[in-house]
């Protein structure tokens, strides 16, 4: 599995790239996953920090799943 990494700036997340716009929201599981570099990139023209995102596999055995 292919790793992912978050922008946080403050108690924000990146949700969209619009360059040079920088589209933000506050709730983690909606901001936009990056590759590395991209997000190396994006967070030092915001000025955030970039944050490994944690991947599980989830088997769904029939049920509804969130999280």
């Amino acid at each position: 599995m292919k790793n992912a990494y978050v922008v946080k700036l403050g108690n924000l997340y990146v949700f969209e790239v619009i360059n040079p716009y920088y589209r933000m929201t506050s709730i983690a599981r909606e901001a936009c996953y990056l590759d590395y570099n991209k997000a190396k990139e994006t967070a030092e023209s915001i000025g955030g920090k970039v944050y490994k995102v944690v991947l599980e596999e989830v088997k769904n055995e029939g049920k509804i799943c969130l999280r």
